[in-house]
């Protein structure tokens, strides 16, 4: 009898198990692997239910339901991307098979086993440790994890970007950064494991409670008083952003290009990019026409033209002219097809951003600093990591390009240079708008600065560091027209452009120190010199599968 017993609750507990990682496959999916408009809820619910898991199963199911689970919330995210593709410029056939083939091949098992990582790491520490510091475990491994993989692809995968809907979050990224909500969002997991495993009794989390709670409220609190108390314009600027239907994502998949295969030569893909006369004449239309609107700082979209030199320099000429006559800035963006002379390695396109004074000079001339790894650094080279500024009537301005504002320590130098005004040419496409503009965003709010972003392909805005959307334009909703906007020019000194970068790197210094701890720990416990710990014994007790 009660052999049938123990088999029935084996089975029950097993049913309740499987429930439990379905809901983090669709939180995970929903939240760190959607590439789209992520859900903030299922951020805070994804890392708990798996964190269950591993912490109450033996290794093996442990870590290959963990695995399995990651590797399936990332196939959704896929999945959800590729549906807001435009499927009939896609090159090649879209069959189930080149889907799964593509995301296997754009490292989705690399990345499911980084952030499983996480979740390892606690499994061995959170019972080796003192109970005043077993739930930092998850938390620290989980940022530190966060933080090496943004070394290639920037906050991409950073769990706090999934608050854009909560300008009370959002704003406090301007004391820890990015990585500082993901820290809390982690925290939280491991505090609600914490509370579940002593049956619910609030009385047993002590002073990690007290701590955790008083952090909450704090972060909340600061939150809120940013958003009631925001900062305040001294002065605007006229801007105009150029955004045609350039077509970009359509030229480059027909180009034998797509992010499941990136093999066709550079030749081809060159040819297919140029963009064609129309364009030019387009992008020349939609400049005069801000110039007659009274724009006085006119910026295009990124890939806004792609042009060989002879044709680039002539236009670049006729710009210069233009900016000269018409008393304006005008930040010019296109690609550039190199000669053999301009190369400095096998990539044939430079994606930059030049721009004119109203004296008729180049202030500079900014070449992306970040191509987006394993897609356009395939034929895009790389610039010096220095982001230029100028100081005009309008404050002193400066600018980045699209895929760069997703790398937070990059951004911090317009904090450092004391930029007002930074503006953004970009390009998107369906499966990143909003989630592009929303995650730039908060480098606004970070390094306090107003972010001007205009996006072909996307969502065109201008954000303040209060996380004020003064203008917007979603081309896939409301057209290429050019977008007006007269800018408030906001500018603030924020406590993480000054210290708060240096959380990545604390943390990783407590897992360290984590790790040195539950090693003696364990050494001593093994050699009957020291006491096991209290979470360690509960753990043992309520989960004897471990």
């Amino acid at each position: 009898m009660n052999g049938m017993k123990d088999a029935s609750a084996h089975k029950t507990r097993w049913i309740l198990d499987g429930f439990h990682l379905a809901i983090a496959v669709a939180a995970f999916s929903f939240s760190l692997f959607k590439w789209d408009n992520q859900v903030w809820i299922a951020a805070w619910a994804a890392p708990v239910l798996l964190l269950r898991f591993t912490r109450t199963h033996r290794w093996l199911p442990a870590a290959l339901l963990g695995f399995a689970t990651l590797e399936l919330a990332l196939g959704f995210g896929f999945l959800q991307m590729f549906a807001r593709l435009d499927m009939q410029t896609m090159a090649g056939n879209m069959s189930p098979a080149l889907m799964i083939g593509g995301a296997l091949r754009a490292g989705t098992m690399v990345l499911a086993l980084a952030f499983l990582s996480p979740f390892i790491a606690d499994k061995v520490l959170h019972t080796r440790l003192p109970h005043a510091v077993s739930h930092l475990a998850f938390p620290s491994a989980w940022v530190t994890v966060e933080w090496l993989y943004s070394f290639n692809v920037g906050t991409l995968y950073c769990l706090g970007q999934s608050q854009a809907a909560l300008p009370p979050l959002v704003l406090a990224s301007s004391v820890f950064g990015m990585h500082g909500l993901s820290f809390l969002i982690a925290w939280s997991a491991s505090m609600i494991n914490l509370l579940w495993e002593s049956g619910w009794n609030v009385r047993a989390l002590r002073l990690p409670g007290l701590v955790y709670a008083g952090t909450v409220a704090l972060t909340l609190t600061y939150g809120a008083l940013a958003v009631v108390l925001p900062g305040r314009a001294e002065r605007t600027a006229p801007v105009a952003g150029i955004v045609l239907d350039a077509r970009f994502e359509e030229r480059l998949y027909s180009s034998g290009f797509s992010f499941l295969d990136s093999k066709v030569s550079l030749a081809e893909y060159s040819a297919q990019l140029r963009s064609p006369a129309a364009h030019v004449d387009e992008v020349r239309q939609k400049t005069l026409d801000a110039v007659r609107a009274g724009a006085k700082i006119i910026v295009w979209q990124e890939y806004a033209l792609t042009l060989d030199a002879v044709v680039a320099d002539a236009l670049l000429a006729e710009m210069k002219d233009l900016a000269d006559e018409a008393d304006v800035y005008l930040l010019v963006s296109y690609a550039r097809l190199l000669t053999q002379d301009e190369r400095h390695g096998k990539q044939i396109l430079r994606n930059v951003g030049v721009l004119f004074t109203p004296e008729g000079r180049k202030a500079w001339e900014y070449a992306k600093a970040y191509p987006i790894a394993g897609t356009e650094d395939y034929a895009v080279e790389a610039g010096a990591r220095r982001i230029p500024h100028l100081d005009t009537p309008y404050g002193r301005i400066g600018q980045v390009i699209c895929f760069d504002m997703h790398f937070p320590q990059y951004l911090r130098q317009a904090a450092l240079d004391h930029i007002d005004l930074l503006f953004s040419p970009s390009v998107d496409g369906r499966a990143f708008t909003p989630m592009a503009t929303l995650n730039h965003a908060y480098r606004a709010v970070e390094s306090g600065f107003t972010l001007v972003r205009i996006t072909g392909d996307g969502l065109s805005a201008v954000v303040d560091p209060s996380y004020r959307f003064w203008a917007a334009r979603d081309t896939f909703e409301q057209g290429t027209g050019n977008l007006y906007c007269d800018v408030p020019v906001i500018s603030r000194r924020t406590f993480y452009a000054a210290y708060g970068f240096l959380l990545p790197h604390g943390v990783c210094l407590l897992l360290i120190a984590l790790i040195a701890v539950a090693s003696i720990r364990s050494a001593r416990h093994m050699s009957g010199a020291g006491p096991v710990s209290s979470a360690r014994r509960a753990s043992a007790a309520d989960n004897p599968t471990q």
